[in-house]
């Protein structure tokens, strides 16, 4: 689906129809009513803010059953006694945390009665006082022959003194206290029951959650009804009543049904300048989930097309090429198919999680296969688990290709492999390109060319990828025509610039020579064609597009973090697996375990961060204009 446009339109009608009116509204959930406010107000009621907190609170505790019968039950006394208790558990655990500090503090001067101190002070016309001091600080300082040792602990030394007046010492902390221990250990024991019983509460009342989840969504429906009702204008001395509302144009016909019987009337009106049209969206299936996506970061504009399914595609590409590993997204598809199994009545949105968990597995599995990627083995190029691997095929088609040209790329790997001056097949040509350190076989000609297929692969992708953008924006910007004309051009002339031998020499798509000729050509060709394009478009503005040249060289540049990603990831599994090996059974199963789970999560978060950067920032930036208002109808919440 695309973005719907809404129409505006100017609802009209007798005061006695309105209660009707919006309860059906409510429950046909297709319109959006204007505040006269601008934004509706979220200042609910404290007895819709208190079953909010409650349900906060309740959802943490462990899910318990709900009872048969809940008929005598108030929500709003239920809800104000879980936030009380709490409120009260939050005070009793500060309590307890101050009562533990302050029995630390003076445990070492033993437990005696404050009373018995007191007396004995009145009695003998002297004051009995506590010290404490650090032990390094201890030895700088000369003790008064008055003070009285009495105890240490830890890094403290504590002591008394039995004055005739109150004493004070350079560098001792006087001790002052209005309870004994025993008090203070009292005291913690009556809070620690107190917070048991709050617990256990909560923990009862716990089973209560859907009972207090039904009460909130009424009471939030009634409160949308009642703000929306607040937001008409009357007329004729409250004879007649009017308001505004949005509705997608593939809606419409749901109003003749709403106002039947009504002595209402819907008109469409105009727009006014500057007003905040709301963005309405319809999708389904992988598109509803790749519209999730795009919400994480903005919501479209009203001229923006729908980048839901762009997104979503591409968005599982990125992430595969930066996992790279097709163990991972086995154990990733194995996670998601329990998720999937174990939770059937997950809301849709929590369905629409799993599925893009599982399609992201399959994902990193089919790009794990075609890269040859399998927990950081090293595989020799005979291996059957290769003939499947796109890029081992690729890579032969190189050594093909260097061999038969007899380039410098041949010299300089004849120089370092001798043993490879009379081979002549590419496979065989990879598989003798070896090194053997620490016991460990490399294939270090066949790693080379991997890692340069991969990174023009990923090259490749951005091309692919940000042409796409300007050729989705091409109504509105005619200069992208000739930007796409020049990337393409740029990819096939820069490696003549760089030395290098492109994929598409070695494939034998485009022989040198002509690959470069054309690519220059297509390369100023295309910057010349923008310019001309924005001209037209633009007028003297136009000239602004000399600077895109800079910009879509950045942002191409860009999606060499997918390659960057993706190859730390196999040389860490790669690393491990060998760290692993090498420290025997025991110790190296622990290792290789951590350090692929360490990998795995490292490996999620640059996915996700990376492969919806790369379409938020790069692809956007061509294409969207974003700052869109999501359409928020008046419907009827409901709890499932």
């Amino acid at each position: 689906m695309t973005i719907i446009k809404v129409k505006k339109t100017l609802f009209i009608g007798v005061k006695e129809d309105i209660d009707i009116f919006f309860k059906r509204a409510q429950e046909k959930g297709f319109i959006e009513f204007l505040s006269k406010k601008g934004r509706r107000s979220l200042d609910y009621p404290d007895h819709v803010q208190k079953l909010m907190k409650a349900l906060a609170i309740l959802r943490k505790e462990p899910h318990r059953k709900q009872a048969s019968s809940t008929k005598d039950l108030d929500a709003k006394k239920l809800a104000h006694a879980v936030v009380e208790s709490a409120e009260w558990l939050e005070r009793l655990e500060e309590q307890k945390r101050l009562f533990q500090a302050e029995i630390s503090r003076i445990e070492p001067l033993g437990d005696f009665s404050l009373e018995e101190i007191r007396r004995i002070e009145q009695e003998s016309g002297r004051h009995i006082q506590f010290f404490c001091v650090k032990r390094a600080k201890l030895k700088k300082i000369e003790l008064d022959p008055a003070l009285i040792p009495i105890g240490s602990e830890y890094d403290m030394e504590y002591f008394m003194t039995i004055s005739h007046q109150v004493e004070s010492f350079h560098g001792m902390i006087e001790m002052r206290f209005e309870r004994s221990l025993s008090q203070l250990e009292s005291e913690l024991e009556i809070a620690e029951l107190k917070k048991a019983q709050c617990m256990q509460e909560l923990k009862e009342n716990s089973a209560y959650v859907d009972f207090l989840k039904e009460h909130l969504i009424e009471a939030l429906n009634h409160y949308h009804l009642v703000s929306v009702s607040d937001d008409v204008s009357t007329h004729m001395n409250d004879f007649l009543f009017a308001i505004e509302g949005w509705i997608p144009e593939n809606r419409l016909h749901g109003l003749f049904p709403l106002l039947e019987g009504l002595g209402i009337h819907a008109e469409e009106v105009a727009v006014e300048e500057g007003e905040r049209i709301p963005t309405y969206m319809e999708n389904k299936s992988y598109g509803k989930i790749g519209e999730d996506l795009v919400h994480i970061y903005d919501t479209p504009a009203t001229s923006d097309k729908d980048p839901s399914k762009w997104v979503f595609w591409a968005f599982a590409i990125f992430f595969a090429m930066i996992i790279s590993d097709a163990g991972y997204g086995l154990l990733f598809l194995s996670l998601a198919l329990f998720l999937r199994l174990k939770f059937k009545h997950v809301k849709p949105s929590g369905k629409r999680f799993f599925r893009l968990f599982t399609v992201l597995s399959t994902f990193c599995i089919i790009w794990g296969v075609l890269s040859g990627s399998y927990f950081g083995l090293e595989l020799a190029p005979t291996n059957p688990m290769n003939k499947v691997s796109f890029i081992n095929y690729m890579a032969e088609k190189k050594a093909d290709y260097h061999i038969a040209e007899q380039d410098e790329v041949y010299k300089e790997l004849i120089e370092k492999f001798p043993q490879l001056r009379d081979v002549y097949d590419g496979a065989e040509f990879l598989q003798k390109g070896v090194v053997v350190k620490d016991g460990f076989t490399k294939y270090e000609i066949l790693n080379d060319f991997r890692d340069s297929i991969f990174m023009e692969l990923a090259l490749l992708v951005g091309v692919i990828h940000i042409s796409l953008s300007l050729l989705r924006h091409l109504p509105r910007h005619w200069a992208g025509m000739g930007w796409v004309f020049a990337i393409v051009g740029g990819y096939l002339f820069f490696p003549k610039l760089l030395g290098t031998t492109s994929m598409i020499h070695f494939m034998y798509i485009f022989p040198k020579a002509e690959g470069f000729e054309i690519g220059q050509q297509l390369f100023w060709g295309g910057i010349a064609l923008a310019l001309i394009l924005a001209l037209f478009q633009n007028k003297w503005k136009g000239f602004i597009e000399l600077t895109k040249p800079i910009e879509l060289f950045a942002d191409i540049l860009s999606y060499l973090r997918i390659y960057a990603l993706g190859l730390a990831a196999m040389i860490l599994a790669g690393t491990f697996n060998e760290m692993g090996v090498s420290l025997g059974f025991a110790a190296g199963f622990f290792v290789i375990l951590v350090g692929h789970l360490i990998n795995i999560n490292v490996g999620i978060m640059g996915g996700t961060i990376h492969g919806l950067r790369l379409n938020f920032i790069e692809w956007y930036h061509h294409s969207f204009e974003g700052g869109g208002r999501l359409f928020n109808p008046l419907k009827r919440l409901k709890s499932k």
